[in-house]
């Protein structure tokens, strides 16, 4: 049987969407394997790490927690999400928003925050959405480091605020988010992975822990 133009086409595309995927499912298992293991190594100096639930859906990435963490702390839960590799026109599309791998921290403090700040990148709906927000504390907009937003109190605790400069001083590349607010998880923070990982999770977590002092 003879095939025409078409059906050769289809048959590559399907070939290749195929190929791609063998090549991201066996991509991703490898890279989720040595961010685990970075992720552990970091969070193993809080306290005893334990495996969070499972990540729903088809999400390729996993969860950890320190249930029992050291002060500062008293609890860390930590989700790390990797592009979708094994499907090509969704990695293609997730690259176009910007987006790669991404590490989520939940943070609790053994003590409640006195303070509220907001770090995002230009553009974030819910930077813009917190400052509508009349029912919480108001926050005044700046420059940051790195081409991030901060919002901070306008007569807020200027030793915090040069705490949250000299973090994002150093760390605000891999910044797509960060919250520090009084109800519980006490920090949220959204990062870039691939630029993290070029340095121990464990200096990132210890810096991060300075906003809490």
């Amino acid at each position: 049987m003879e095939l025409n133009l078409g059906q050769w086409v289809v048959i590559g595309i399907c070939a290749v969407l195929i190929l791609g995927y063998i090549r991201g499912f066996y991509y991703n298992r490898k890279h989720a394997g040595q961010i685990l293991e970075w992720l552990y190594e970091g969070l193993k100096t809080l306290g005893p790490v334990s495996a969070g639930e499972k990540l729903p859906g088809m999400v390729t990435g996993g969860r950890l927690e320190v249930k029992r963490a050291a002060p500062p702390f008293r609890q860390v839960e930590a989700v790390y999400l990797l592009a979708p590799r094994e499907n090509l026109l969704f990695w293609v599309f997730h690259r176009l928003q910007g987006k790669g791998d991404e590490l989520i921290l939940w943070l609790t403090f053994q003590s409640k925050p006195d303070e509220e700040l907001e770090v995002a990148r230009r553009g974030d709906q819910q930077l813009a959405n917190r400052l509508k927000d009349t029912e919480r504390k108001k926050l005044t907009v700046s420059d940051g480091p790195r081409g991030l937003q901060v919002a901070v109190e306008e007569q807020g605790d200027r030793v915090l605020a040069a705490k949250l400069r000299s973090f994002l001083e150093r760390y605000g590349a891999v910044v797509i988010r960060l919250a520090l607010r009084g109800n519980k998880p006490h920090i949220f923070l959204r990062a870039h992975l691939r630029i993290m990982r070029f340095g121990p999770a464990a200096e990132f977590l210890s810096e991060l822990s300075e906003l809490a002092k």
